[in-house]
C-alpha cells in the first residue's frame, strides 16, 4: 500500500477509538424519569399537555351560537305554481283529431295546441255565423230608418223600433262570440277547431293522444312558467307554530328555496301540515322531481351548533368532549334540536360559544374521562 494512505487510514482509525472511548467514558444518568399518564381530577376533567393532545390524536373545533334548526329528510316534490300554470281543455265535446305541440315545448299565448273535432263546436260556430249575419242585417235596417226618419219619410216609432232590435242583435253577437273567445278556441278548417294556449309557457304534460275522446272541461294540456317552481312538501303538526313565510329549505345539490305558503289545516290521511315553497332559482329543475328537503326554523336563542362528529351517545342522551383551557371534559347535552350531518343544534348549558369540543380522538378520552351514564351504570346499586 502506499505509505501516504497507509499513513491517512491510521489517523481516521484513532480518532474513530478516541471517539468512541470518549462516548463509553462520558458521566450520564443510569435512569431517565418517565412522564405520568394522565388521570381525571376529581371534579370530573383531565390535563392533557399539547404534545398529549398531539400523541393522542385529537382534533377540536369551535362552538357557534346557531340561527337555524334543521329538519332534514323531508319527501318533497316539485310543482308548477298554481298561479303559472293553467291546463287547456274544450268547452265541449269531441274527439282529438291531432296535437300541435310536443312535451317540452314553449308556446306563445294563443297559440294553437290542439285540433279537436264536435259537434257541439260546429253548432257554436254555427251560431255565431248566425248571430253576426242578424246583426249585420238590423244594423243596416237601424240605419236606413235613421235616414228615413231624418227626410220624414217614417214615423220616429218606427226608427226607434229598429234600433233597438239592432242593439239585440248586437248582443247576441257578442254572446256567441264570447262562447267561443272565452273559451279559448278558433274554428278551423274541416269543420274543426282549435284549442289555444291561455298563457305562454312549456307543455308540461299531455294528457291526451290523436283519437282519443275528450269530454267537456276534461284537461288535454298542461302549461306553465319554467321561470318559476313550487316545492310541495309536509310537516309534523308539531312544528305548525314555528312555520312563517319566508324560512329557507335547502337540497342536497345546494339550491335553495323559501317557504311562500303554509297550509291551514292538516292533511286527512298523513296529518301533516302541508307546505309550499318557492325556489330562488329553478334552474336544473323540473315539475315532478322527487327528493328529501331540509327545512331550516328558527333556533332558540340557547342553541348552539357543534359539528356532527363531536355528538356522541351516551346512554339514552348525549354528551360532548370540551376543552376549556388546557383540561377536557364531558359535557352533557341536554336537548338535540337538529342534525344535518354536518352540524348539530344542540342545547347545553355548560357550552358556551367560542369553546372548542373535541371532534377526533374520542376513544381515548372515553378511557380517561367516563362519559355520565357510563359512571352510573359503575356506580354500586343501594
Amino acid at each position: 500500500m502506499n505509505p501516504r494512505l497507509r499513513r491517512a487510514a491510521g489517523i481516521a482509525a484513532a480518532a474513530v477509538i478516541l471517539v468512541l472511548l470518549g462516548w463509553r467514558l462520558w458521566p450520564r444518568s443510569e435512569t431517565t424519569t418517565a412522564a405520568a399518564p394522565p388521570a381525571a381530577a376529581p371534579d370530573g376533567s383531565v390535563q392533557l399537555a399539547p404534545s398529549q393532545v398531539q400523541g393522542l390524536g385529537i382534533a377540536l373545533a369551535p362552538v357557534r351560537r346557531a340561527d337555524s334548526v334543521p329538519v332534514t329528510g323531508l319527501p318533497a316534490q316539485t310543482e308548477a305554481p298554481l298561479e303559472a300554470s293553467q291546463q287547456v281543455a274544450s268547452p265541449w265535446a269531441g274527439t282529438v283529431s291531432a296535437l300541435l305541440v310536443h312535451e317540452g315545448e314553449q308556446v306563445r299565448a294563443g297559440q294553437p295546441v290542439l285540433r279537436l273535432r264536435s259537434p257541439e263546436a260546429l253548432r257554436a260556430g254555427a251560431e255565431l255565423a248566425r248571430a253576426g249575419s242578424e246583426a249585420d242585417v238590423a244594423s243596416r235596417q237601424a240605419r236606413r230608418d235613421a235616414q228615413l226618419l231624418a227626410e220624414g219619410i217614417i214615423p220616429a216609432a218606427r226608427s226607434e223600433q229598429s234600433q233597438a232590435q239592432a242593439r239585440a242583435a248586437q248582443a247576441e253577437l257578442a254572446r256567441a262570440r264570447d262562447a267561443l273567445g272565452g273559451a279559448r278556441v278558433r274554428l278551423a278548417e274541416g269543420g274543426e277547431v282549435e284549442l289555444l294556449a291561455p298563457i305562454p309557457g312549456k307543455v308540461l304534460r299531455r294528457m291526451v293522444r290523436p283519437g282519443d275522446a275528450l269530454q267537456a272541461q276534461e284537461p288535454a294540456l298542461l302549461i306553465a312558467d319554467p321561470a318559476r317552481l313550487d316545492i310541495g312538501f309536509a310537516v309534523a303538526a308539531g312544528l305548525r307554530a314555528q312555520l312563517a313565510p319566508g324560512l329557507r329549505v335547502a337540497l342536497a345539490d345546494g339550491s335553495a328555496a323559501r317557504v311562500a305558503a303554509i297550509g291551514a289545516d292538516l292533511d286527512p290521511a298523513s296529518q301533516q301540515v302541508p307546505v309550499r315553497a318557492r325556489f330562488e332559482d329553478p334552474a336544473g329543475h323540473v315539475p315532478g322531481e322527487r327528493f328529501a328537503v331540509t327545512l331550516l326554523l328558527p333556533a332558540p336563542a340557547d342553541a348552539l351548533a357543534i359539528p356532527a362528529q363531536a355528538l356522541l351517545p351516551d346512554g339514552e342522551r348525549h354528551v360532548a368532549y370540551a376543552r376549556d383551557g388546557d383540561r377536557f371534559r364531558a359535557v352533557r347535552i341536554t336537548r338535540v334540536l337538529g342534525n344535518d350531518g354536518v352540524h348539530a343544534v344542540v342545547q347545553a348549558p355548560t357550552l358556551r360559544p367560542g369553546m372548542d369540543v373535541v371532534t377526533r380522538g374520542t376513544a381515548a378520552l372515553k378511557a380517561l374521562l367516563p362519559t355520565p351514564a357510563a359512571v352510573s351504570a359503575s356506580a354500586p346499586a343501594q
